[in-house]
This record gives structure tokens, sequence and C-alpha cells, in this order.
């Protein structure tokens, strides 16, 4: 049984593995997962493997958060509040890792890291990319899809200024905000994007606003689908302005 679990430990560091789950277990090993069970029981109590969930373990010393929350469901990618921080666009950190995916997940608390994991469709699954390296790396949504999913649930996004400094602070490839934005068959958020990136005169979204007009519906949306259904009408691109321009200017003014 010793021996068994040196195999393991071994195997696992032969395929730099630091995350892995009973059914990869069982096929690196060549045993059911019920043959597998005891080894698997006496390294958790030697404290060189660490229940993450059932059927679902991590090595000794292995505590990444974002590589544990991409492990924890399926298709899932860093996003939100938590990829605006990795990317450099808010300086706050959040309290919770969120994960985006297209399966439901209960939010659960790991190693003392809480997850918060948002069910997408399918088609909104795009603009991933990867960061870090080896058994570090970890999908997470490129700037440009972080944006638009935190203009889509900005309860997901530390506040909606904080949204408003990153979006205005961001070097966005107009081309891919706009792919992803038709994929994501959201016109509300391109709306939001459009009216914004005019107010703030963002020259670099100036086709962006072009094709994006060629898009909208007469339907009016909230600029802050989290606020009050108040404020004027903007009618280039049915918006609700529930937040008043002057507030606006003066968040994108009062930069760090």
């Amino acid at each position: 049984m010793a021996e068994g679990n040196i195999n393991i430990i071994n195997i696992l560091s032969d395929n730099d593995l630091s995350i892995i789950d009973s059914a990869t277990l069982s096929s690196l090993t060549g045993c059911t997962y019920v043959e597998m069970k005891p080894f698997i029981r006496k390294l958790i109590c030697e404290e060189q493997l660490f229940i993450i969930e059932k059927g679902l373990y991590c090595v000794r010393n292995f505590r990444n958060p974002y590589v544990i929350g991409n492990a924890i469901v399926k298709n899932g990618s860093v996003a939100y509040w938590s990829a605006l921080n990795l990317h450099g666009l808010t300086e706050q950190i959040p309290n919770v890792v969120y994960v985006q995916s297209d399966g439901r997940k209960a939010d659960k608390k790991v190693f003392n890291v809480r997850y918060k994991f948002i069910q997408v469709k399918p088609e909104k699954l795009c603009g991933i990319t990867q960061m870090g390296y080896g058994n570090e790396q970890f999908r997470i949504t490129d700037v440009e899809k972080t944006l638009l999913d935190c203009f889509d649930l900005p309860q997901h996004a530390g506040g909606y200024e904080e949204l408003i400094r990153a979006f205005y602070s961001a070097k966005i490839k107009d081309g891919k905000l706009l792919k992803y934005a038709i994929q994501m068959n959201n016109l509300s958020v391109i709306k939001r994007v459009g009216y914004l990136s005019a107010l703030f005169e963002m020259g670099s979204l100036g086709k962006f606003r072009e094709k994006a007009q060629r898009l909208i519906n007469k339907r009016y949306a909230l600029l802050d689908p989290m606020g009050e259904d108040t404020g004027k009408f903007n009618s280039s691109w049915r918006l609700r302005i529930n937040i008043p321009e002057e507030k606006l200017l003066g968040i994108i003014q009062k930069m760090y």
C-alpha cells in the first residue's frame, strides 16, 4: 500500500498535475476508483492529497484559487470582478473568486476561499484565454469579454462606478468587442457600451459604435440595470440614463 501511495504521487508529478479528479486518476493508474479508494484515503490521512470536493483532489501545498475554480466546474473560467482585477483594470481585490460556466454549480468555500459560480448560456462562453504557466495555468475571460460580462451582470463587477473606471482605462480591441457582443446576443449591453464610449469620446471604439447603431432595437433599457427606473431617455442608444451624465463624467475624472 505504501508503494502504491508513492506511485500515485509520482504519477501526478510526472504529469505535472496538482489537481486531479477520480476519473483521471483511474485512467493514469490503470485502476478502478474502487481499487484506488484505499490508497487515496491513506494519502489524504498523510496530507499528501487534499479534498477539494468529492472526487476532486489537489496535492500538498497547492492552493491557486483560480486553477481550483476552473477545476470545480466544467468549462469554468475566471470572470467578472476577479477577471477585472487580474487584468489590472481595478485595484479592488474581490473577496470571492467569480467563475463563469454553462453548468449549474452551488457557491462554495474551499480552503477558506469563497467561490461564486455564474451560469450562462453556452453561446456566451467566448473570449476565453489562458493566464499563468504550467500547473498554475487557468482559463480566464479576456479584457473585452470581461467588460461585456460585467455590463451584462454588474452586480458581479464590484459596483457600477468601478466598472466604468475599468471600461474607460482598458485597452479595447473594438473588433473583438463587437464579435463577442453579437455572440452574447444582449442588445442592452451593446447599448450601454455604445453610449458610454460616445459620452467619454473614446475614439478607439468608433467602429464599434457605428456597427452597434445598426443592431439596437427600439426598446429602452436601463444604463445601470441594478439602478432605479428613473432619469432622462437617450433616443440614440435607446437607454434610460439612470445615472446623471455629470456623475458619469466625474467618475472617469477621478481615476486612481
